[in-house]
Parts: C-alpha cells; structure tokens; sequence
C-alpha cells in the first residue's frame, strides 16, 4: 500500500478501483450492475487482469445461483420491469434463469443475456430477450447478495446454500404472515410470528426469526403484557393452520 492506502502499482499493472462499497449495500434493493460490482470486488481494488475474470464469473455464479432456487424464493428476490414497458418493477419468472447467458462463452442457443448496465441507470442492469421480451431496471434484494459474497471474503462461489435458502425462505413467510394477519389481530407480536414460522418451518432457528422480525417490522414488540386475550391464542393459532395447508412445497 502507498501513502494513500492504494494498493503499489508496478509499471506493468493497473488496477480497477470498486464503484460500490458497503456503504452503498444499505438499501433493501440494489441494482444488479452494483451487485456485480459487489461481487467481484467486495468493495476492494482489484488488477485489471483479476478483475476481468471475475467480472465474468461474478455473472455466471449469481445466475446459477438464482436457477438452484426454489422458484418462489428466486422471485422474491429479483424484480425488474418488462423490456418494452415503462410499467412497475415486478417479480422476474424464476424460469429464465437456466436460459440466460452471461457471455459469448455460453451464449449458445440462449433466450436470454444478462447485463451489466441498464438505459436509465448504469447500476441497475437488464436481462436482454433473444425473440422474446426481456427486463430492464433489474434489481436484487441487497440480504441475498450479503448473504452469498459476504463482505471480507472473496471468493466468487458462495458458502453452503442450504442456510441461505432457509433464512430466505423464513423472511418470504415472515412477510407472508404479515400479510395474511386479519387487520383486528394487527400487528401481530414478534413471539406470535417466531410461533408461527415454527410451526411451518420447525428448523427455523428463533435468533434468525427475531432478526428478521426486527428487519421487517423495527416497531414489533416481544409480546403482550397483561391479561390473556384466549379468543386471540385461537385466531392465532387458526392462522398458522390456514399458512400450514398453503405452505408451497420445498
């Protein structure tokens, strides 16, 4: 390192200096250029050589990635707007994922090509249609991307993924709770949700259900106080019924 705590250059190499930092990952969405970004770099500069080719496995890992997902988990972290509208951002199709390309190396027959950059803003990014439409201003949930390329480590493959799909699978339920909770059993107390996902995710560990109920919902309370309310013990435990038989298969 030199004075300025960038990295010493010999006369022969040249380094790219990250756009994004993990200051810029405090947003619940990014961008998928400044995912990228996050990827490859983690914030640090990195050679010109070095970066070239994890620039390139940076796309290849989050796409692959994304295709081993269960669907609904995939499309809750992916949202963009459609090619050819100027419509909202929506869930991407979990679908697409094993037909995108993110290079010429794995182009071939192809539906779709996975960019960096987008029109309107050069850090969201777009997934181009070949004969069919495709998706610009695409975005991921900033947790996911966290998750799989923490900050200090950088390594392109994510750790183990079955931790990682269990703690996005338990915040879809916690926001699907939310959701589904009858507006005169609102807001339901953070010991009625850990309750709850318990029961339709037993292995759900309470710490991780209580952070993200934090995450989720900053204002929920512990639990009630005072006298028992057993009229809202059963409408609880009738909801956790109704989430049990509508749960989505693994």
């Amino acid at each position: 390192m030199d004075v300025n705590g960038k990295p010493k250059q010999t006369s022969h190499e040249e380094f790219v200096y990250p756009h994004i930092t993990r200051q810029d990952l405090q947003k619940n969405w990014i961008g998928l250029g400044a995912a990228l970004d996050w990827i490859a770099q983690r914030g640090q500069p990195i050679s010109e050589q070095m970066f070239s080719a994890r620039d390139d496995d940076a796309a290849e890992k989050l796409v692959e990635v994304l295709a081993d997902l269960p669907p609904a988990i995939a499309e809750a972290l992916v949202r963009g707007a459609a090619e050819d509208e100027e419509g909202p951002l929506l869930p991407i199709p979990s679908g697409i994922w094993w037909r995108t390309a993110t290079s010429d190396a794995n182009d071939a027959n192809q539906l779709y090509r996975l960019i960096g950059t987008d029109y309107d803003c050069e850090w969201e990014g777009a997934i181009h249609g070949f004969r069919v439409s495709g998706y610009r201003r695409v975005q991921i949930r900033t947790d996911f991307i966290l998750e799989n390329w923490p900050e200090h480590e950088r390594a392109i493959e994510p750790p183990p993924a079955r931790h990682l799909v269990a703690q996005a699978e338990v915040r879809r339920l916690i926001e699907k709770i939310v959701a589904l909770t009858p507006s005169d059993l609102a807001p339901l107390t953070q010991r009625e949700i850990v309750d709850l996902v318990r029961r339709c995710i037993p292995a759900a560990p309470r710490d991780l259900v209580r952070q993200l109920c934090k995450e989720l919902r900053p204002t929920s309370k512990p639990g009630p106080k005072g006298r028992r309310n057993t009229d809202r013990k059963s409408r609880v435990q009738e909801l956790g019924e109704k989430l049990i038989a509508a749960q989505l298969p693994n």
